[in-house]
């Protein structure tokens, strides 16, 4: 959405015509508790006027009728009788309202994460929409709700209004016109405010991410010893408030411009009140209206005066709420990953994958991050790839795992374009253990089992696998508790090193069925020997499959059927340990630099191969 701060009056019916998408929305997620808040509304809005119509009786009964007390008892009890009525409806509203508002928003939420997990990676790492999706989920459990509650006050306070105002005009219509002046006046004055205060926030939402994520970093256990060990509290506490000093300015600024104008439209509406009410009292003094009348008419005015506000309030409210649905719409709207339901599955493992001339680049880069990427790898391969940070490895591997799509090129998988792939039965066939592997608050059951969903319960696979990475600090008299809350956030968890963690990142990547495993930096959280093991059960797990893992270390790499070296893109070398110390001089120089170390890191460097040679 173009961002423009003028407030013209076709942006404004613009905004107020999103009101029945708003409304359909609502209907297709809580029809029926809505359809009931808006007849209670309405039955709301009359039960004023006819409760100050009984009273105004009630009181010219008590001048007139002096011998019939009946009249005056009988006026009375429907007097209390609508009372009661009007208190019994509202507390069945509120019951409504109240399980509205958790309907709505707990169904909204689960929407806009449906919707988020049917982004892909390049979303996610696109700045502007993580701004989007920030701006969304932050305001979502209240924002739309608000526009509903909104349209259900407003209901209330437009009948209450026009049946005061038919009452008043039944007596002055001249008088009774000059009470609906001011609010209609100010109205536009309102709405420019809260189109000024929704740009605001608007324009904050990356600094409001930015406060976020410093509050999340110095709440949590993951940064704990870093943060302490640092002494980075007064920093980021500093920084922190620094961003929302600036937030409260503008918020206060705002503020200030809502109090004037509210002190200006309230002294208005009581002048004019005021006036209404001294004609009354005029009138009663000449004889021409009762006691009972003057009375209902000044409950009336103030009625009037109420709901007047009670209606630009929420009229505010509906169109600041509003621009933000604009926002949900959008995000809502954002291109999902293309349907896989006309393309062909597969059904049969991976046996091959073919690079055809790949070329990537990142969205907002200069220059490919990939280039000319041509490469074969087969069934029962075991293929290294290394080289220096930023060469493009990771993103080899998003293109390989259909995170991010191809751009220019092919990648052919048993001699079928990945274009043309179900992605759903594709990622089936692949396990990962990515270097920035999850750490699920939850079970180990659950831990375990996210590797393939669909077989949760399958806890003697489970136990398996668990046994297979040799994660024996993780049982139990000779058994795994699989009902073990891992982690420390939540209530009798159970922390973990990153080791730790790693080994159960690892068994959820073996207990998925996969004809193609890839491990990207599987040992930068592992001691010598826990590596030589991961290595060896990679290498046994991937027998008759393809097997990919990333490293800059060569030491495992050596092990690999086929080495391929990456720089900058490209890829400068393919072949053998040995094959590559000939012909690719960045491998001879990363050998060369493994290799140069002090007497005792080369002691322990020989220890680490001879590990790996058994």
């Amino acid at each position: 959405m173009e961002v423009k701060e003028q407030l013209k009056l076709k942006e404004l019916l613009f905004i107020m015509k999103q009101m029945p998408r708003t409304i359909k929305l609502i209907f297709t997620l809580e029809r029926s508790l809505f359809l009931k808040l808006i007849l209670f509304s309405i039955i709301t809005g009359i039960l004023p006027i006819v409760s100050l119509y009984i009273s105004q009786e009630l009181i010219n009964s008590l001048v007139t009728i002096r011998k019939d007390v009946s009249i005056v008892i009988t006026i009375f009890l429907t007097y209390l009788g609508v009372s009661f009525c009007a208190e019994l409806i509202s507390q069945i509203s509120e019951y409504y309202n109240g399980k509205f508002q958790l309907n709505i928003g707990y169904k909204l939420n689960y929407k806009v994460m449906k919707k988020s997990s049917n982004l892909g990676l390049k979303d996610f790492e696109n700045p502007e929409i993580y701004d989007k999706l920030e701006r969304v989920t932050k305001e979502i459990s209240y924002k739309p709700y608000q526009i509903i509650q909104a349209i259900i006050t407003m209901t209330t306070s437009f009948v209450t209004l026009l049946s005061s105002i038919a009452f008043l005009m039944s007596w002055n219509p001249k008088v009774s016109l000059l009470l609906l002046v001011i609010p209609v006046i100010s109205l536009f004055y309102f709405l420019k405010i809260g189109q000024q205060e929704f740009f605001i926030h608007w324009k904050r939402a990356g600094k409001e991410r930015k406060s976020w994520y410093i509050s999340y970093i110095l709440t949590h256990d993951f940064s704990f010893k870093e943060l302490k060990l640092y002494n980075l509290k007064d920093y980021l506490l500093n920084k922190y408030w620094d961003i929302k000093k600036s937030f409260i300015e503008q918020d206060t600024k705002i503020l200030r411009k809502k109090t004037y104008l509210n002190l200006i439209y309230e002294i208005a509406v009581q002048l004019v009140g005021a006036v209404i009410i001294f004609v009354a009292i005029m009138s009663a003094f000449a004889g021409k209206i009762m006691v009972g009348n003057v009375m209902s008419y000044i409950r009336s005015v103030s009625l009037v005066q109420n709901h007047s506000q009670s209606i630009m309030t929420s009229i505010y409210s509906i169109y600041n709420s509003n621009l933000y649905m604009n926002q949900l719409y959008e995000f809502l709207e954002l291109k999902e990953e293309k349907s896989q339901g006309h393309k062909k599955q597969i059904v049969e493992p991976i046996h091959s994958v073919v690079f055809q001339n790949v070329s990537f680049m990142y969205p907002n880069q200069g220059e490919q991050t990939l280039r000319h990427i041509n490469v074969s790898l087969h069934k029962g391969e075991r293929i290294a790839i290394v080289g220096p940070n930023g060469s493009g490895k990771s993103t080899f591997i998003k293109l390989l795992t259909g995170l991010y799509e191809v751009q220019q090129g092919d990648i052919l998988i048993n001699g079928i374009s990945i274009k043309e792939l179900d992605m759903d039965s594709y990622m089936n066939q692949i396990a990962a253990l990515f270097q920035d592997f999850m750490k699920y608050e939850m079970t180990l059951k659950e831990n375990i089992g996210f590797g393939q969903v669909d077989k949760l319960h399958q806890t003697n696979k489970m136990h398996e696998v668990l046994d297979i990475v040799k994660a024996d600090f993780l049982k139990s008299h000779s058994s795994y508790q699989f009902d073990t809350q891992l982690g420390l956030w939540f209530e009798e968890g159970r922390q973990l090193s990153g080791g730790q963690w790693q080994k159960i990142a690892l068994a959820r990547a073996y207990f998925r069925e996969a004809s193609l495993y890839i491990l990207d930096e599987p040992s930068s959280a592992l001691d010598p020997i826990a590596e030589k093991e991961t290595f060896d059960t990679f290498f046994s797990l991937s027998k008759e499959k393809i097997g990919i893992f990333i490293s800059h270390r060569l030491v495992a790499a050596k092990l690999a059927d086929r080495i391929i070296v990456m720089d900058k893109g490209e890829i400068v070398g393919i072949g053998t340990h040995e094959e590559l110390l000939k012909t690719c001089p960045l491998y001879k120089k990363m050998d060369e630099s493994e290799n140069y170390m002090n007497p005792l890191e080369e002691e322990g460097s020989k220890w680490k191969e001879a590990l790996y040679q058994g």
